[in-house]
């Protein structure tokens, strides 16, 4: 069912016929889903705006769908990391005969030959806690050709319950539900590798997007451009014509419309570059798919925004996937030094045992009236209804205790793990430090790319001033066509450089996005994760005092270095 809800969310928002004009809230499937069928194009031509280019994105974008595999195979880790705590069932049937010579008369044969015949079944069953639980049926029909044995076959029956309960090595909910806890802790750094998966793949589409409406203003630009050298060719040959312009004049001004051209060409084979690669992004497959013309519909220019460092800082901190998962990470390092101590303890065991038996079987009496041998049967119902009237009761207690002299594996193992969380205390260091400066770097971009544009609005607006003038200059004879190729070449640079900072301004706030941790929230994207499975037989979890050690222990703890590990107790 929940499979389905998730299939019909992802219907009604990709299959509609345009996807520009969506609701700005975006919600992704964490679990794996149909992938989307290609998005309806007009007349060939695909018109999409960045929230629908996302969506698109989201919907159809095959490394998105190996990520909601690698948490769907966390989900069943999880499920599976429980069957530890499966009880287990066991069933058998065994049979033997055996015929030897025989020495003495007391073996009350020549020939001594017997025969064994045994059934059982039996279930135990491992708690969270470490003890485990036994319980066993067994029955044995024995017979032999001695004349000693009273019961000739005979048949005994058991039923027997069995304790183990550790009370030092292997105590306690912390280490028996290891594998569990460390599968969901897995299972939460998969949830933010999957979050990761989606900001890279919205920041490349956004990138993408931008990319393609910069190299196509570049177009536009170069059209403009190459239109103005031939507008100054066709003046230079009336000129020429006329007398009033040297020949040679015509050859710059050829030479302006070739480069113009030139330039053209390579910015129409960059722009289809860019549509390729953002084609590619949205998961376009199909031959007739990548026919399919897009249309950029959403405007680069943007109102800058103001920063604030420090708070940018506190915030990426907190956010940054990063982080978190590192944090993650910590909390198994955490986890394995916890186990580690507990297996570095003796073994100190409590075993008991409680159960009932019965015997019956064929044996023969002599009646004292008559003196005839009298035959009494009685089959294994008899030692069954014995073991159910708890006739013959039988039970064991005991403690046993063991410990390796030395212990060194243990204590090495325990000094590795406590290493290993030292080590991620210290990544974990390195990694906010390079954080911090990632964001000083993005807010730097940011605060420069404002700046910039400003300059290169400024610069185009002087440009185009300066080309006009100097056009004017030219129509009155009063400038050359080397000086008005050049001043056109400068306006065409100035507003090719407009476009780049506009389009850098917009990359720097994505980027700026992505180093404080909050992009998904400034696309207003979400991620619909159900949560982590129930683990079967995880019972006991919260009882405090079978925990032995706390797991929820806060890591602000100040931790003991690996190298105080004295004894295997500690």
């Amino acid at each position: 069912m929940k499979m389905r809800k998730i299939t019909l969310l992802a219907a009604l928002l990709f299959l509609l016929p345009s996807l520009s004009g969506f609701a700005q809230s975006l919600n992704v499937p964490s679990l794996p889903t149909e992938v989307a069928p290609p998005p309806a194009a007009r007349g060939g031509t695909l018109d999409l705006d960045l929230t629908a280019a996302y969506q698109l994105a989201l919907a159809r974008n095959l490394n998105l769908q190996v990520g909601r595999y690698d948490l769907a195979l966390a989900d069943s880790d999880i499920r599976g990391s429980g069957g530890i705590f499966d009880p287990n069932f066991s069933a058998w049937v065994n049979g033997s005969s055996t015929e030897s010579p025989t020495s003495t008369v007391l073996e009350g044969a020549n020939v001594s030959k017997s025969a064994r015949n045994s059934y059982g079944l039996g279930l135990n069953q491992l708690l969270p806690s470490g003890t485990l639980l036994g319980i066993e049926a067994t029955s044995v029909r024995n017979s032999t050709n001695s004349t000693f044995f009273f019961l000739n076959p005979s048949y005994n029956a058991n039923l027997r319950a069995t304790l183990t309960q550790p009370l030092l090595n292997g105590f306690g909910t912390v280490a028996n539900r290891a594998g569990i806890v460390i599968a969901e802790n897995v299972r939460d750094q998969t949830v933010i590798g999957f979050e990761v998966r989606v900001i890279e793949t919205l920041r490349d589409v956004e990138q993408a997007y931008w990319e393609l409406q910069a190299t196509r203003e570049a177009v536009t630009v170069s059209e403009q451009s190459l239109r103005l050298a031939e507008r100054l060719l066709a003046e230079t040959k009336a000129r020429v014509e006329v007398g009033t312009s040297a020949p040679i004049d015509t050859v710059q001004s050829e030479a302006g419309v070739a480069t113009r051209l030139q330039a053209l060409i390579y910015a129409r084979n960059a722009t289809a570059n860019s549509e390729d690669t953002l084609k590619s992004l949205l998961g376009f497959d199909l031959p007739i798919e990548w026919q399919t013309r897009i249309e950029t519909a959403e405007s680069y220019e943007i109102d800058p925004i103001a920063l604030d460092l420090d708070q940018s800082i506190a915030t990426a901190i907190e956010k940054r996937p990063a982080i978190i998962q590192k944090e993650l990470d910590l909390e198994r390092l955490d986890i394995n030094v916890k186990v580690a101590r507990n297996r570095a303890m003796p073994n100190l065991d409590l075993t008991a045992s409680l159960g009932y038996g019965g015997l019956s079987g064929k044996s023969t009496i002599i009646d004292p009236d008559t003196g005839e041998p009298i035959e009494i049967r009685d089959g294994l119902g008899d030692a069954a209804k014995q073991v159910w009237n708890f006739d013959f009761p039988s039970w064991t207690l005991g403690v046993q205790y063991s410990v390796p002299l030395g212990n060194h594996q243990a204590k090495e193992s325990l000094v590795r793990r406590r290493y290993e969380r030292d080590r991620g205390e210290v990544e974990l260091a390195s990694l906010k430090q390079q954080i911090i400066r990632e964001v000083r770097f993005a807010v730097r971009a940011v605060e420069d790319g404002a700046a910039a544009i400003d300059a290169a609005v400024a610069s185009s607006r002087l440009a185009l001033r300066n080309s006009e003038a100097e056009q004017t200059k030219f129509d009155n004879g009063m400038s050359t066509n080397f000086q008005v190729l050049q001043i056109q070449d400068d306006l065409a640079n100035a507003q090719l450089s407009e476009i780049r900072a506009r389009v850098d301004y917009r990359k720097a706030l994505a980027a700026y996005y992505g180093a404080t941790g909050t992009y998904l929230e400034s696309k207003n994207v979400t991620i619909a994760d159900p949560g982590a499975p129930e683990s079967p037989h995880d019972f006991w979890k919260d009882v405090e005092w079978l925990k032995f050690t706390d797991f929820k222990q806060a890591r602000q703890q100040v931790t003991k270095p690996a190298e105080q590990v004295n004894t295997a107790t500690e």
